[in-house]
């Protein structure tokens, strides 16, 4: 399959609102898997997927899969984590079943599927900084337009603070961005 081709079913899957289907535990979004799946195989019904054996650390454990759709392979893997997003410890085949799919529905989002719900979650929260880093913290980051998009549109869906990308200690915004958050204000 071409590149160009690859690009329009990206864009594709991207384009699909899959707000009225997330689903909020604690404070995660999460997109149910058989929404994800039922989405993909619509568009690529040759899709498949392959989990590989978990990985351990220490007492917990890594899952991953690859998913290939389009004729593209994305190898992706996940934690076992409970609800908070911490490592289960020993995690049983639930929560194992369960970071399974979610795997895979990252998986999908590589694709474009939901990947705006996905924007700021590599940020750390203000309670895992350190007493270090408020004293010293680390300067704002820029965010390339392409990512302050899929943060935009992930507000937008209601997955994302938009208080987040106003705080000035933690992103640089260009001016075009700045206006883009007022114009997006403005009309909410």
């Amino acid at each position: 399959m071409s590149d160009k081709k690859e690009v329009n079913r990206f864009v594709e899957l991207a384009a699909i609102n899959v707000g009225q289907n997330i689903e909020k535990k604690g404070r995660f979004n999460y997109l149910s898997w058989s929404f994800a799946v039922a989405e993909l195989m619509r568009l690529d019904p040759m899709a498949s997927w392959e989990f590989h054996e978990p990985q351990h650390f220490g007492q917990t454990m890594m899952v991953s899969c690859t998913l290939t759709a389009f004729d593209k392979p994305v190898y992706m893997w996940l934690p076992v984590i409970d609800h908070q997003n911490k490592a289960i410890k020993n995690p049983d085949a639930m929560a194992v079943n369960k970071a399974m799919m979610r795997c895979l529905v990252k998986a999908i989002a590589a694709h474009g599927l939901g990947l705006y719900i996905y924007a700021g979650e590599d940020l750390p929260d203000a309670k895992d900084v350190n007493a270090n880093n408020i004293q010293n913290p680390p300067p704002p980051q820029s965010l390339t337009n392409d990512r302050f998009n899929n943060a935009l549109e992930a507000v937008k869906a209601g997955s994302y603070d938009v208080g987040l990308l106003l705080d000035t200690t933690k992103f640089a915004l260009t001016s075009e961005q700045e206006a883009a958050l007022r114009e997006y204000q403005d009309a909410s």
